[in-house]
């Protein structure tokens, strides 16, 4: 079974530094918290709230991964297993419907979370949601000099 608190945990975080960012902002000025159908926390970044089609919308979903290693004994610890960061936005043409001042805040925090960051690029005319993010491929993915704990206390 895997472990959400470190990704919750690391959502609550990210989700202060953002609305600080973008707090006074023309365009993406709202950072509401949520969770997919399996429980994975995410952020969704929006203009006053508005999530739908045709709207600059910026989609941040921390997915965890089983990471059982064993002891010396051969019995099963649960370790910090490696996280992904999904970072989704709606194209308009060939453009993210997002400005890219507003794309490069939230990139600029991810960054320093040292995740492995995916980048979707939502088809045009199509709200961002989990749903539109799970049947999208990454356009991207960032491996960041990360080195995962092979433990947990």
């Amino acid at each position: 079974m895997q472990s959400l608190a470190k990704a919750q945990a690391t959502m609550r975080d990210l989700k202060e530094r953002l609305e600080k960012r973008v707090s006074g902002s023309a365009s993406i000025d709202t950072v509401e918290a949520s969770q997919d159908s399996s429980g994975n926390p995410m952020l969704f970044c929006s203009d006053g709230g508005v999530k739908t089609a045709g709207n600059p919308v910026i989609a941040l979903r921390i997915k965890s991964q089983d990471a059982v290693s064993k002891d010396v004994f051969g019995n099963d610890l649960k370790a910090f297993g490696p996280h992904t960061m999904e970072v989704a936005y709606e194209l308009d043409g060939t453009e993210g419907e997002p400005s890219r001042r507003d794309l490069s805040k939230v990139m600029f925090e991810v960054g320093k979370l040292g995740f492995k960051t995916e980048v979707k690029e939502i088809a045009d005319a199509t709200a961002v949601s989990a749903t539109s993010m799970d049947a999208t491929s990454p356009a991207d993915s960032l491996e960041y000099d990360t080195q995962w704990p092979a433990k947990g206390i």
